[in-house]
């Protein structure tokens, strides 16, 4: 399109309008002439007109200083300063002069060119001269290829919506939509936008901006369907380029008179257009390959409603049916390739071919002879490539192999090869085609013979005058009653009778053969890497460990060991004493020896002992538990008088010899004696024979063990070293047969209680653990027809024991543990003046090691086979007069209701006998998502703070089963009226407790009722109670108790689906179970009532009490806080 500058004679100044033509158009050219030369009055007439229409006036309030703002915030939005070429922007001082016009210093800047004069002078085009528009506003903008990195809505258009005639960006890093705005401008000429990034649908009422003629949109990720309105009523767009988007649907270009190139290539078009091909006589090419067109393209409408038509592409889409009718002489270039087309090709093509015109026909299924094919639709779905004898159900020998304006020529040439053809093509070499003696031809230049540039496959002709490349010879594989079919085969791989071998009979079987094998192999390699793994990395440090002897700088483990009951066995046993200890002490050596230990210091009966690694250290303990427990003791055997005097030890008896043992195996379960500090070392057993009476005593040994690990700086010795000291004082915790070890020591073996769980009487196997790990992976891929292998019963088990603190002495009588009750005494609003817990103290806090040396953390761990031994133990630890429970939040593992009832270790079952009834409680804070990670960390500590004021408050019953990182709470208790009373306690607690400032905002702002009382304050609770029988109690990787049932997921879902801030939900039975237990703890009520309370008339029996106002809570701690200083 050009602009044309007319004199207007009767205004004596010159106006610009634009002319629908183009520069080499003759017929617009003659009419301009015929029109000046005949009617020159009636010309005058309609340039007047012209010359009154308001083109210029779309948008009059643009000025030079609002566009150099807008081109510094282009600047600031699309990362001017990385910019390739930025020369002279945000210069606002430089003084510009372009042509003689002394223009503002942003038409000076890169890319940036400006009008230039009002008027146009004759013989000058606007679109190239810069003339017709106001001077110093922005005539173009062209930062091509400048690495524009930005979004593309941070453009204010409307700005140069006055007088931009071009948008020149591509090749950028532009993002974003191309936005509604943009569709503002009303002289924009091109728009180049071009290998960026732009994304979502084209904005509707493109075709509002009649003079656009240039639009590129190409190697976008723009989607959507292409709108209706692409072009208004007078659209001038000619060139639209859409290719390599996600573009969808079919395209409505009635409107669009004017175009003459479309280029819509690599989308996901269904339709050439929307419905019937309109009528486009300027449309000169069409590209639309490579997209998921389907369908048969009618025939006729090529011919009668795109009479101009050059060039059409549509190669690599889904097309099928017979080839479409092709009359205008006009055409130069047409690409069908790679399509499903059948048949022949139509006579109608005479009328185009010439030598010039490139014609793209192959990777298709047409033919020249075949007959019954296969349907359009089936050959549209069908996925992979049929043979072309496939394809057709016959063949019809007396056909013409070409048309009659086609034939073969001599020149034979390569046949292409591409991934999806109908026959073989490798090796092939097949003739040209050319125009039959049938035709009229004329030399054209550049092309002086008659051949033609068509591709077109072999197998269309029937492989007629082909041939094979050198050492390869051309095979008959024609099937009976089917199109010929020929391939090149070398002459080794040829059948003597023809036939084809296996491999090319079943090719397919060869990918399998390639899979399989490769699959074996990764197989193999994966299960001797899985079998052995580090084995020989692991020996390697072993036996340096055993070089070194003890440590002299680093991390360390110490265990210190010792027989309980040793003093009372050594007065009461003497002559037996040192055959004990020396057997005590071999296996002790024994069992250090395999888990490359060495001994610090021996005292009596007492080892201390120093590993490198933790888990050594640990394999040692339950290598030596198991070894004792197997071993024969000796037996004190006690004679009357009157006998003759025998041996002191006649024979040893092993305690368990009548369980069923296996050597490679600990004990599965033992009689837990009582320890023999606090009665008698012995068990004895009598014997009956006449009147003589002999008396034998089992002594059975119990070791206990602490551990503690700590870190040796160099130089330091190990004497009297702190780690030593507290793993004594750990060891001074635990009874007889029992291993303790504090937090540290627990962080470093939690991860490795698969390969603990293998250690037995004779050291650690990890071949187990290697078998294992390979059957668990042919159990991943097979796990719909076999269940995977569980591992976590035979993992070592490790159980928490709480946390404990040392009180300082002027202390020590003040901290008492609170015994348990079953009472709910009513609780004054003091009971919530609560200060937040230490900054150690987190939602996963208790499963943490204790930073603090006044805290001791203590776990223990136990084989699979003897964990049940635990039960006999319990809670009971020999702690110290100065060591007390840290809080209700640190409860050991055996303080859980009902886990004294629960199976440990290996089990087949979850329990032998039901379980015992359990209430769950899950708590909430709502709307936690809105706090930050920081906040989090301070809302937490209030909230654990009171979780454990309010479990003090139902007097010891109540666990900390798990916490969760979005300050959830998951607690279990044995009477369902302690879990209400603790959950109406928290929900008081909440609303007393001392938040950070972010506690106190929106949503969690404090709301008072009508009369002025404190209803809602800070974070709320959603809290979900449950009560029934769990299915199992396990503990989960930190020793804590976890429940499974029903129970746990109907209160997990009661929290989650049903309450919100400040509720509790529960069941109906929950609640009147509560009602009963808290009206029993009352004086008798009326007839009535006793019969049967109802919540209505038992809560005000309840030992739940509304809190006094949060004014009042702060006037008791102002007056605490005076008397205090007093």
């Amino acid at each position: 399109f050009q602009h044309i500058s007319v004199c207007d004679n009767i205004s004596n100044h010159s106006v610009a309008f634009p002319i629908v033509s183009t520069l080499n158009d003759p017929y617009i050219l003659a009419w301009l002439c015929r029109g000046l030369a005949e009617d020159s009055m009636l010309f005058l007439v309609l340039l007047l007109g012209a010359c009154t229409q308001p083109w210029a006036a779309f948008a009059s309030n643009c000025t030079a200083q609002d566009q150099q703002q807008a081109l510094v915030d282009i600047y600031n939005a699309w990362g001017g300063p990385g910019w390739r070429r930025k020369d002279n922007w945000l210069d606002t001082s430089l003084e510009c002069e372009d042509s003689g016009t002394q223009l503002p210093a942003h038409c000076c800047w890169h890319g940036v060119l400006c009008c230039l004069s009002e008027t146009c002078e004759i013989g000058d085009r606007p679109d190239i001269d810069r003339c017709g528009c106001e001077p110093g506003l922005a005539w173009a903008i062209e930062l091509d290829s400048n690495n524009l990195e930005g979004n593309f809505s941070s453009m204010d258009h409307s700005i140069f919506a006055c007088e931009l005639f071009g948008l020149r960006l591509p090749n950028n890093k532009l993002k974003g939509p191309i936005g509604q705005d943009f569709t503002v401008y009303r002289k924009l000429g091109y728009a180049e936008l071009q290998d960026n990034s732009l994304q979502g649908p084209l904005p509707k009422g493109l075709g509002d901006i009649f003079s656009l003629w240039l639009f590129f949109l190409a190697r976008n990720l723009l989607e959507g369907p292409v709108p209706a309105d692409i072009c208004g009523e007078n659209s001038k767009l000619f060139f639209l380029s859409l290719e390599k988007n996600r573009f969808s649907g079919g395209i409505d270009l009635a409107k669009c008179t004017q175009l003459g190139y479309f280029y819509g290539e690599g989308n996901n078009f269904s339709a050439v257009f929307t419905s019937a091909i309109p009528t486009l006589p300027t449309l000169r090419g069409v590209y639309m390959g490579q997209n998921n067109i389907r369908g048969v393209i009618p025939r006729g409408d090529f011919l009668d409603r795109l009479p101009h038509l050059e060039e059409l592409g549509l190669f690599q889409n889904h097309l099928s049916g017979p080839l479409p009718e092709m009359t205008m002489f006009s055409m130069q270039y047409i690409s069908f390739a790679d399509n499903r087309f059948t048949g022949r090709i139509p006579n109608t093509w005479s009328r185009v071919a010439r030598p010039d015109l490139r014609v793209f026909l192959q990777t298709n299924y047409l033919s020249c002879c075949g007959t019954n094919p296969l349907p359009a639709e089936e050959l549209t779905v069908v996925a992979d490539t049929l043979r072309i004898d496939e394809v057709y159900q016959g063949v019809d020998y007396s056909a013409p192999i070409l048309p009659p304006f086609l034939e073969l020529s001599d020149v034979l040439e390569p046949v292409r090869v591409f991934p999806r053809q109908s026959f073989k093509a490798t090796g092939l070499r097949c003739p040209q085609l050319k125009l039959s003696e049938l035709v009229d031809f004329e030399p054209i230049p550049g092309h002086p013979t008659s051949n033609l540039q068509w591709y077109l496959d072999p197998s269309y002709y029937m492989f007629e005058k082909c041939v094979c490349e050198e050492g390869l010879q051309l095979v008959n594989l024609t099937k009976p009653g089917r199109l010929p079919y020929l391939e090149c085969q070398a002459p080794e791989l040829v059948a003597s009778d023809g036939s084809d071998s296996w491999e090319e009979a079943y090719p397919w079987a060869i990918v399998i053969i390639v899979v399989v094998g490769c699959f074996l192999l990764i197989t193999m390699l994966l299960g001797l890497y899985l079998y052995k793994g580090t084995e020989v990395v692991q020996r390697l440090n072993n036996l340096k460990k055993r070089m070194h002897g003890l440590p002299t700088s680093g991390p360390f483990t110490a265990v210190v060991t010792d027989i309980q009951g040793w003093t009372a066995l050594c007065a009461q046993f003497p002559e037996l004493s040192w055959k004990v200890l020396s057997i005590h002490n071999s296996i002790l050596r024994k069992a250090r020896w395999n888990n490359f230990g060495s001994t610090h210091e021996t005292e009596g009966d007492s080892f201390t002992m120093v590993f490198y690694d933790a888990k050594d250290a640990v394999a040692f303990c339950l290598q030596a538990q198991q070894m004792l427990s197997m071993q024969q003791w000796p037996i004190h055997k006690e004679i009357n008088s009157e006998e003759q005097s025998t041996p002191l030890m006649s024979s040893y008896v092993n305690p368990v010899s009548d369980l069923p043992l296996k050597k490679s195996r600990s004990i599965s379960s033992l009689s837990i004696l009582q320890p023999l500090s606090s009665s008698h070392p012995l068990t004895s057993t009598t014997k009956h024979h006449g009147v003589d009476q002999d008396k034998n005593v089992n002594i059975d040994v119990q070791v206990r063990m602490g551990l503690a690990s700590g870190f040796l700086c160099p130089g330091e010795s190990l004497h009297a070293h702190p780690t030593i000291e507290f793993a004594k004082e750990v060891s001074d915790a635990a009874v007889g047969g029992q291993i303790l070890m504090e937090g540290s020591t627990f962080d470093a073996i939690k991860d490795v209680l698969g390969e603990l769980g293998t250690v037995d009487a004779q050291g650690m196997h990890l071949d187990r653990l290697r078998m294992r790990r390979v059957f668990s992976w042919p159990a991943f891929f097979l796990c719909r027809f076999i269940a995977p292998p569980s591992a976590a019963s035979e993992d070592a088990v490790v159980l928490d024991m709480g946390t404990y603190t040392k009180s300082r002495p002027d202390q020590e009588q003040k901290q008492t543990r609170p015994a348990p009750n079953s009472s709910f005494p009513a609780r004054s609003s003091r009971s919530f003046l609560l200060t937040p817990l230490s900054p150690k103290l987190s939602l996963t806090g208790y499963a943490q090691k204790s930073a603090s040396p006044e805290e001791l953390h203590l776990y223990q761990v136990l084989s699979a086979a003897g964990a049940e031994r635990a039960k006999g133990w319990g809670s009971n630890l020999r702690l110290k007069s100065r060591l007390s429970l840290k809080d209700s939040l640190s409860k050991g593992y055996f303080d859980a209701p009902g886990t004294l009832a629960a199976p440990l270790g290996i089990s087949k079952s979850p329990a032998d006998a039901s379980l015992p009834l359990v209430t769950t409680v899950f708590a909430a804070v709502e709307h936690a998502r809105v706090f930050s990670s920081r906040e989090i960390r301070h809302v937490e500590r209030g909230l654990l703070a009171c979780a454990c004021t309010c479990l003090d408050q139902v007097k010891g019953d109540g666990y900390l089963c798990r916490s969760f990182g979005n300050l959830k709470l998951m607690l279990c208790f044995s009477k369902p009226e302690a879990a209400l009373a603790w959950s109406c306690a928290m929900q008081e607690c909440m609303m007393a407790q001392a938040w950070p400032r972010a506690a106190l905002k929106e949503p969690f702002k404090e709301k008072r009722d009508q009369h002025g009382n404190l209803i809602f304050r800070g974070p709320r609770l959603r809290i979900g109670i449950s009560q029934g029988r769990p299915k199992s109690i396990q503990p989960d990787h930190l020793g804590r108790a976890d429940y499974h049932g029903d129970c746990v997921n109907s209160a997990a879902r009661f929290m989650e689906g049903a309450a919100q801030g400040g509720q509790i939900v529960c069941e109906q039975d929950v609640a009147m179970r509560a009602a009963e237990a808290w009206a029993a703890t009352q004086p008798s009520a009326e007839p009535e009532q006793a019969l049967g309370p109802t919540l209505h008339t038992v809560h005000s029996w309840s030992p739940f009490q509304v809190p006094q106002s949060y004014l009042q809570v702060q006037q008791q701690q102002q007056q605490q806080q005076q008397q205090q200083q007093q």
